[in-house]
């Protein structure tokens, strides 16, 4: 499987300079938010309180599947939403694990590379291991494909949590196919290539129903099977009482 070739080992080392300790720290930070018009998509900012996801995953690493499925298709709308609010650049160019705010509610939010106050998480970003593994590569690929450089990261960073969080349940063989699949074709390591992220949400599995939600609903639906059997039987009696002439 593909994203078994990035193993922990090969994954972006602890951040190693003074500012360690803010990286740790659930904080505000400023990241990009998109406002849909129509088939317009306009780029604002926004301020959240969050963790930087390299640092999320170190104290988080059991990160259910549902939940990673959706982060997957969170970060692919939020690129293509990118991809659909700018003019000029249009690529993001720095997916990786820390450019990325993991927000108290669990959801995705890409970090606003702009930003001065951003500025010590970037100097993550400009490390080798980082480089090496979310970007250096695709210098050797293509260079007139659209959106070449946020496919491949983007590849590279379903590689990265694939390998790296421990899910329950673990995927289904046609999950694992897939999504193998999928960074393949991201990452030009399969058979085919995408031309835009919408094609990546188009193959993306679905969310599997949150495993809780499911027993609640079996334990209301057994209820509700129950109290209607209670229903039947007193209809029953009454009926019995009324052709006895009780």
């Amino acid at each position: 499987m593909y994203y078994r070739h990035c193993g922990r080992r090969g994954t972006p080392a602890a951040p190693a300079y003074a500012a360690k300790r803010e990286l740790h720290m659930e904080q505000m930070y400023e990241v990009l938010r998109f406002i849909e018009h129509g088939a317009h998509c306009r780029q604002s900012m926004d301020c959240v309180r969050g963790t930087v996801m390299a640092e999320f995953l170190k104290k988080n690493p059991q990160i259910e599947k549902a939940t990673l499925f959706r982060w997957f298709r969170e970060l692919c709308v939020c690129l293509e939403q990118y991809h659909r609010s700018r003019k000029g650049r249009k690529e993001y160019r720095y997916l990786n694990p820390y450019s990325i705010i993991v927000t108290e509610e669990l959801e995705l939010r890409l970090l606003d590379l702009e930003a001065p106050e951003n500025g010590f998480v970037m100097k993550q970003m400009q490390r080798r291991a980082v480089r090496e593994h979310f970007v250096k590569p695709v210098c050797e690929m293509e260079r007139d494909r659209e959106y070449r450089v946020d496919l491949f990261a983007y590849g590279r960073m379903a590689q990265f949590l694939l390998a790296y969080v421990e899910m329950e349940p673990d995927l289904t063989r046609m999950e694992e196919f897939r999504l193998s699949r999928i960074i393949g074709r991201c990452t030009g390591e399969g058979r085919g290539t995408y031309e835009s992220m919408t094609h990546v949400i188009r193959d993306l599995p679905p969310v599997p129903k949150d495993a809780g939600a499911a027993v609640k609903q079996r334990k209301n639906l057994r209820k509700s099977i129950l109290a209607g059997a209670c229903i039947c039987v007193v209809l029953c009696l009454v009926a019995v009482l009324i052709r006895g002439g009780i």
